[in-house]
């Protein structure tokens, strides 16, 4: 009886990582130098930013620290479906303020958003989901979106899209807490002390930061602005 000649099989070529190239889509490429970039870990901060200030630049700053990030990118909204229109600067205006006050090499104001095509946040999390697979996005926000995160359209799929890390704001706490996003979502809260772990969770997941608040005010600003001091 005769035996078959073994097969002789070649390795497999090593593929170098290449460069994330997403086509059409507004989402910025991002070349690969040394490890592989689109493995990075990234803080999503969505708003109007009427304007961007020093405040939002400090909690992108905490969430370096305190979540091990890789870098925050600004999302700025071509207009916040829960907001007036009246007293908005127009889109171009605060996409400027922006990249003038991030100031730091790590944070990049964005307009993904207006070259999407998205108006929703859900909406905005699935198209980053599909188009960048093997990052690790952490949606940024504060106390008080979060007390009023029900209103948000389809605000538990946000949950479920990504992992949350929610800043304290001056006398949101309670509220916030105590809220009905943060009940139903009670058992996926990660200890603050775990909090550099939360980009490598599978969502739902998310963390509540006590940290250093800054007074920093968009509408403060703009008061000032109008007023003229």
């Amino acid at each position: 009886m005769t035996h078959p000649a073994p097969i002789r099989t070649r390795p497999a070529p090593r593929v170098r990582p290449r460069s994330l190239r997403v086509p059409a889509s507004g989402v910025p490429a991002i070349a690969a130098t040394g490890a592989d970039r689109r493995r990075i870990a990234v803080g999503l901060m969505g708003g109007s930013f009427n304007p961007a200030h020093e405040g939002h630049r400090h909690v992108a700053e905490l969430a370096f620290r305190r979540l091990g990030l890789d870098e925050v990118w600004w999302l700025v909204s071509p207009q916040n479906p829960l907001k007036p229109t009246a007293g908005m600067a127009t889109f171009g205006d605060r996409l400027a303020s922006a990249r003038r006050a991030a100031r730091h090499p790590r944070i990049r104001a964005r307009d993904v958003e207006a070259r999407l095509g998205t108006r929703f946040t859900a909406d905005t999390l699935v198209a980053l989901r599909r188009r960048c697979p093997y990052m690790r996005f952490v949606w940024i926000m504060g106390a008080d979106n979060l007390a009023g995160f029900h209103r948000w359209d389809r605000w538990s799929l946000i949950f479920h899209a990504c992992a949350v890390a929610v800043f304290d704001r001056p006398s949101y706490s309670l509220g916030a807490l105590a809220s009905r996003a943060a009940h139903r979502f009670a058992r996926f809260r990660v200890p603050s002390r775990a909090s550099r772990t939360l980009a490598r969770r599978r969502p739902p997941a998310w963390v509540f930061l006590h940290t250093r608040r800054h007074p920093a005010s968009a509408t403060r600003i703009r008061e000032a602005a109008r007023n003229g001091s």
